[in-house]
């Protein structure tokens, strides 16, 4: 439709005119002719003038287009603090929120679904690209600053709903008052849902625990720590310690506590025993708590002692090895190097280590020093160099490492042991292969002299009358090789029941101390074929427990005073149990090769998980520095960083305190020269679970006063969201000038010309 766009003032188009008409009039009455005075010549002239007029009043053409509507925006509003990892039953409050906005989404279809902006909210307000953004990892719970900063991240036109997923526990509820007026004055609602169970009373928690990181076996060591019980102030409960695998021994000590909310202080006498392992320390569970990850806390009360790398060859076949290796490995602070021969009575055999057939013994004597104990199971002569049985002998009689040779057709006297340096570890007199071929196959028991029960290698069981049935229970071997007689320093730990052929009486088990360390014979065969019964029924039921048990007992016996690798490296911290954020100090002592504390070596530490934690620990590597004394090493590693984050999958455990191990790593020159670990426990920071009920009120009253809704479900939800009114869409306008237009200005030209040939028809010039 056109319209009138005049750029200037009525008054001027009036002036204008009137002039037009009144100059039109002067040349009418000043032309120097009559036949110049006619109107007809005058005509084409107030066309165009008219025609120009019509330009200066400026009509145009204007249309008219309208947009399309656009859908409403929201705003979600989801608390990311730790507590919405509570409730883990069906699901957590977090886990809840996801499954309720999940719902949502898939419930709106295109025609009613608004664009929906999600932000998540604790300690700061950041926005979130989806759902897997959401996770409960933060310390506070900042509602009120969450809906004063949101405003800064609204478009241009305000959303037309806010909707705030919470389970209300937040730490700013005294200024929600004041933000909501803000909102109302915006007109626009705040929509909350309210998560968390009603069933929840509060939260039992240990939330400090000191150890002393080195106690002596058989002393009392003071274990101190600090218990809170929010909810149940007046609540009665009894903290034990116990053996964190034995749950149906008594407990080593008890406290009687009567909770209180705020942090209460306690400490215990608790008898430290190497034997027992790991403890922990429990509050019972009470009805209505929101976790109970936090009730019990492991801990040790002896420093964990560095595995024990044993060598251990076979030279009978058959995988006959894995009898001795998985008795040994099943204690988890042994670690078995296990080797075998690949021909065992040819004159070179070659040794090959069961996980890598490319390596055999140790090539080195700085790798052979690296382990507390060789045991040796009929193996020829040949396999060794003499530098590899030197390097042994040295492991054993400077380093206080431990030696154990083993029966067989290519042991002791009958393998010609006596002709090599390793005569001296055998605590028998070798010179048995004069008789026969130094061995016999003869069926025999062995009888533990009852002065021999109490050495440490027959401790099958603690008590001590059924030890002795389990010895007399050992059973029969089919063969053994000759021991005539002990050397002077050498025990008998066991001997034959009966005569064996050509000698007699002998002796089946000996040991003796050598230099620092300490060696065993065994003349028999641990495994087929002299040994067959012995390696698979030694035990109850059919199994070979107490077999498997007589190894592990004889390798700690044998290292009991070696001082290879640990020695190298000793390794310690402040304390055992940290709180988020607190920092771990790291103490180190290297020895040199002549065990003399040194500080030659560059020294790193890096923490790695510990157990089956699958949280990715972010890499964190230290160097450590030596001390101002000069004989130690000391660093500093951030605890912050190594606390798990809360679970909040369905059924997972809210809170979990992760073990988290560090090794320290010694090099001289780029060469590792000694290794350490040691492990530490994470408590994550539990402000959120000082106040573990969820506060719906707090929301309710939120909406109340922003004049939105408290919602209930993604039912209520998705009702909300298609309720809200779309935005109309604009309307754009386009205005064109009506005179621009080819033909306009034509006819101005038609009618000029016109005009000029009509004067010259009235000969005009």
């Amino acid at each position: 439709m056109p319209e009138w766009s005049s750029p200037y003032a009525t008054w001027l188009y009036f002036a204008l005119t009137i002039g037009l008409v009144v100059l039109i009039g002067v040349a009418r009455n000043t032309a120097v002719s009559a036949r110049l005075k006619r109107w007809l010549l005058f005509v084409p002239r107030l066309v165009v003038l008219a025609m120009l007029v019509v330009v200066l009043l400026n009509p145009v053409w204007r249309s008219e287009q309208r947009l399309p509507s656009r859908p409403p925006q929201v705003h979600f509003l989801v608390d990311a603090s730790r507590s919405m990892a509570l409730d883990q039953h069906p699901a957590s409050r977090a886990a809840q929120v996801q499954q309720i906005i999940g719902q949502t989404d898939r419930d709106l279809t295109g025609d009613d679904r608004p664009r929906i902006q999600m932000y998540k909210f604790g300690r700061q307000l950041a926005s979130a690209a989806d759902l897997s953004q959401l996770r409960p990892a933060d310390d506070a719970s900042l509602l009120a600053a969450a809906l004063e900063q949101l405003p800064q991240r609204f478009s241009r036109d305000p959303p037309r709903a806010v909707v705030v997923f919470s389970d209300g526990a937040v730490d700013d509820a005294e200024r929600l008052a004041e933000l909501a007026q803000g909102y109302r004055n915006m007109h626009v609602p705040v929509h909350v849902l309210p998560v968390g169970s009603g069933q929840v009373r509060g939260d039992v928690a240990i939330d400090e625990l000191v150890v002393p990181p080195h106690v002596d076996s058989g002393t009392k060591a003071a274990v101190r720590g600090v218990i809170r019980g929010t909810g149940y102030e007046g609540e009665r409960v009894v903290l034990a310690v116990k053996v964190a695998d034995r749950p149906q021994m008594a407990p080593l000590a008890e406290l009687p506590v009567t909770l209180s909310d705020r942090p209460q202080p306690f400490d215990l006498l608790v008898e430290a025993n190497a034997e027992y392992g790991e403890l922990v320390i429990e509050a019972p569970a009470l009805p209505g708590e929101v976790t109970t990850q936090n009730n019990r806390i492991p801990f040790q009360l002896t420093a964990a002692p560095r595995k024990l790398k044993v060598i251990y060859m076979e030279g009978t076949g058959s995988n006959e090895f894995h009898w001795v290796r998985d008795a040994l490995q099943e204690d988890k602070d042994i670690e078995c190097l296990a080797m075998v021969a690949d021909q065992q009575y040819v004159q070179r055999p070659r040794l090959q280590r069961v996980d890598d057939a490319l390596r055999g013994f140790p090539a080195t004597r700085e790798e052979l020093l690296q382990y507390d104990c060789v045991i040796c199971s009929d193996i020829s002569i040949g396999a060794f160099t003499r530098e590899q049985l030197e390097w042994t002998v040295e492991l054993v009689a400077q380093r206080g490492g431990g030696f154990a040779m083993v029966g067989g057709h290519t042991s002791f006297g009958a393998g010609h042991w006596d002709q090599t340096a390793w005569d001296q570890l055998i605590p028998i007199d070798m010179t048995g292969g004069q008789l026969g071929q130094g061995w016999v196959y003869h069926q025999f028991r062995v009888q533990v002299p009852p002065e021999a029960q109490t050495h440490p290698i027959w401790r099958i069981v603690d008590d001590r009358e059924q030890n002795r049935r389990i010895l007399a229970a050992m059973p029969p071997f089919l063969g053994t090789n000759y021991m005539q007689r002990l050397k002077p320093a050498a025990t008998s730990l066991g001997i034959s029941a009966e005569a064996i052929p050509n000698v007699g009486i002998m002796p089946i088990f000996a040991a003796q101390p050598y230099g620092r360390g300490r060696t065993f014979a065994f003349a028999p065969d641990t495994t087929a074929d002299w040994g067959r019964y012995f390696e698979s029924q030694w035990g109850e039921g059919g199994d070979n427990r107490y077999f498997r048990r007589f190894w592990r007992n004889l390798v700690r016996w044998l290292s009991e005073n070696s001082t290879i690798g640990n020695r190298r490296l000793q390794v310690e911290t402040d304390r055992v149990i940290y709180r988020a954020g607190e920092p771990i100090v790291i103490t180190a002592r290297a020895y040199d090769d002549e065990q003399r504390e040194s500080i030659k070596y560059e020294l790193t530490a890096q923490v790695r998980s510990g157990g089956s934690d699958a949280h990715q620990v972010p890499a964190q590597k230290i160097s450590l520095t030596p001390a101002a004394s000069g004989t130690s090493y000391g660093g500093r590693i951030d605890s912050e960083p190594l606390a798990a984050p809360l679970d909040d999958r369905p059924g997972g455990e809210a809170l979990v305190l992760p073990t988290r191990e560090i090794e320290v790593v010694a090099r001289e020159s780029g060469k590792d020269i000694g290794r350490a670990t040691v492990k530490v426990k994470i408590l994550p920071d539990l402000h959120e679970f000082m106040q573990p009920r969820p506060r719906p009120e707090t929301l309710e009253r939120l909406a109340e006063s922003t004049g939105g809704k408290v919602l209930r479900n993604a039912a209520d939800l998705t009702t909300v969201l298609r309720d809200l009114p779309v935005t109309p869409g604009e309307s754009l306008v386009t205005r064109q000038p009506a005179w621009d237009r080819p033909l306009w200005w034509a006819m101005i030209l038609a009618f000029l010309s016109l005009e000029w040939s009509l004067r010259r028809r009235s000969g005009y010039g």
